[in-house]
């Protein structure tokens, strides 16, 4: 099945009488910060783009027997705030307004917290998908946290503004790219790349898992206490990104690199039973992998 922003609107357009979602979905300590996890809404989408390639009746058996619905899935879009004192470090943007009408709810969501985004110091990004990137402009194409420095991997800044990038992607997401363009260049002044394995900023170091996107990262923050991760899209699925992580989404650019750094990303946190926070999972994504066999499963934050 093609994803067109369409198709998009209209599986997401029904989730409007529900109402909006709790401002802050989840939170937990770091040491002496708190992380806090805002909603800045949720998409929709269809069954076909969890699992490319794979057999379809064993996804639907593993979505069955968790009592998941096989024909669609409807994602979170979780933004990690970490809250030292009046310092505010965030981790993606979210969507912003213009992307779906079910998105673009972190403005108010920091409101309803408490956190003014003028106080946010640094932005981290783990990717520049829409859903983590365009909230970092406002309604005025000017960055939504006026005194903050941006953060991106450099591997990333390099696809989206390749003059090949078009090329490599489908003619259904070249608004993706588009769109990464328009708000990395608005970002610029104010933006600082980085490499996996440095620390972006005291305390919070990136991971390499690329393959999601070519320069997709993660963030291992140590603070006191034992290290947490922010895991981006590495996990995209409760179930089956920890049943099946050889398995890759409809949104992988790179499948086979996206498997293996999902299941490296997975056996580090099992054996260390380090926590995380997952963008799209349910409950704020908090929660730990433990190995189950040659595969893992999730277990939340209680």
């Amino acid at each position: 099945m093609q994803l067109t922003r369409r198709t998009l609107i209209g599986t997401t357009a029904a989730l409007l009488a529900a109402g909006p979602a709790r401002a802050q979905v989840a939170s937990t300590r770091l040491g002496a910060a708190e992380l806090a996890v805002l909603t800045d809404g949720t998409i929709t989408l269809p069954g076909s783009m969890l699992a490319r390639d794979a057999p379809r009746d064993e996804v639907n058996g593993l979505l069955t027997a968790a009592g998941l619905p096989t024909d669609e899935v409807t994602n979170a879009l979780n933004v990690p705030v970490l809250r030292t004192g009046d310092e505010l470090v965030m981790f993606d943007t979210g969507a912003g307004r213009n992307f779906l009408p079910t998105t673009g709810r972190l403005p108010d969501s920091m409101e309803r917290a408490g956190m003014d985004p003028a106080r946010v110091k640094h932005v981290l990004f783990t990717h520049a998908h829409p859903d983590h990137l365009w909230g970092a402009l406002d309604e005025f194409d000017t960055p939504a946290c006026p005194n903050a420095t941006y953060h991106i991997a450099q591997a990333e800044w390099d696809f989206w503004f390749d003059a090949g990038v078009y090329g490599r992607l489908p003619e259904d997401r070249h608004a993706f790219a588009a769109g990464a363009q328009r708000v990395l260049k608005a970002l610029e002044p104010q933006l600082k790349r980085f490499k996996p394995g440095e620390e972006v900023v005291p305390g919070i170091a990136a991971i390499d898992t690329a393959g999601h996107t070519p320069g997709h990262v993660s963030f291992e923050v140590r603070l006191g206490g034992d290290p947490f991760v922010i895991v981006g899209d590495a996990f995209t699925h409760p179930v089956l990104s920890f049943a099946r992580p050889d398995w890759t989404t409809g949104f992988d650019q790179d499948g086979a690199t996206a498997a293996t750094s999902r299941r490296r990303l997975l056996g580090k946190l099992a054996a260390e039973k380090l926590h995380f926070s997952a963008y799209h999972l349910p409950g704020g994504g908090l929660g730990r992998a433990e190995a189950n066999g040659s595969a893992f499963r999730l277990l939340p934050a209680a």
